[in-house]
């Protein structure tokens, strides 16, 4: 096994390859639209439609369709959306997966992205933690968009976890938000997408084309739930998600 592994890896590293090169190419020639569109919020919603595009287009290039299992009907908007860490494909993906318009909450690291900080700058939500002033004015413009209809999209472990796809513990931030505007939960699982794109930088890891699979599970309501049922909501989005990885993977509950 393990020779095998030594003799597939130049393939693990030439997909990482491609995938580097068509995401940064693809994001290149699709930037002057985007540029254009984001530069008035009235067209935030073609800028979503255009990265609803790039996401099915990467798809095709990647080799990599996306298959979604609903098990209810998403409620209407707004609503926040948490998932599982595993790639740095998961953000692309998820434009395939949900129709509904939302905005992403993502780490400050990304403002230093080339070409695709843009999305950080003008539309989507960054949060420089280590900044409590910065991380306030990042919720409030969570609030603001939530109150005036839009759905946000958070990664709850705040990180692609070392190990992944086992998960690490959830921040409190997506929970407090939930219960603070009373807006329902939407959970979504990543089952595989650790295998499409793992750490970019261990460059013979393994990387290789895959069905991407999200399991979008049933709504959770927070109407009636106050501060003191932060930690127990926590933790059943946390379970819930758990509960659709690889059995293999899938973190043991604690006693």
């Amino acid at each position: 096994m393990k020779l095998l592994r030594i003799i597939i890896s130049p393939f693990f590293l030439i997909y990482k390859l491609w995938i580097g090169l068509w995401f940064w190419l693809t994001l290149l020639l699709l930037y002057p639209f985007f540029k254009i569109l984001i530069s008035r919020k009235k067209w935030f919603p073609k800028v979503f439609w255009l990265k609803r595009f790039w996401s099915k287009m990467l798809q095709v290039i990647f080799f990599c369709p996306v298959k979604s299992r609903f098990k209810a009907e998403l409620p209407e908007p707004p609503y926040i959306i948490c998932s599982n860490h595993s790639s740095y494909l998961d953000t692309v993906f998820f434009f395939s997966v949900f129709s509904d318009y939302f905005l992403f909450i993502g780490k400050g690291e990304l403002l230093k992205w080339p070409l695709f900080r843009l999305f950080f700058r003008r539309m989507d939500i960054p949060v420089m933690r280590e900044n409590f002033r910065h991380a306030y004015g990042a919720l409030q413009k969570a609030y603001e968009a939530i109150d005036e209809g839009s759905c946000v999209a958070v990664y709850p472990e705040g990180t692609i976890p070392l190990d992944a796809p086992r998960m690490q513990a959830f921040k409190k931030g997506a929970f407090k938000m939930a219960i603070d505007k009373q807006v329902p939960i939407v959970a979504i699982t990543w089952q595989q997408n650790y295998k499409i794109l793992g750490e970019p930088t261990r460059l013979f890891s393994r990387s290789h084309p895959a069905l991407v699979k999200a399991v979008v599970h049933e709504p959770i309501e927070t109407k009636g739930l106050g501060e003191k049922d932060l930690n127990d909501l926590r933790k059943r989005v946390f379970d819930t998600i758990n509960s659709a990885l690889p059995e293999e993977f899938q973190k043991v509950p604690r006693k």
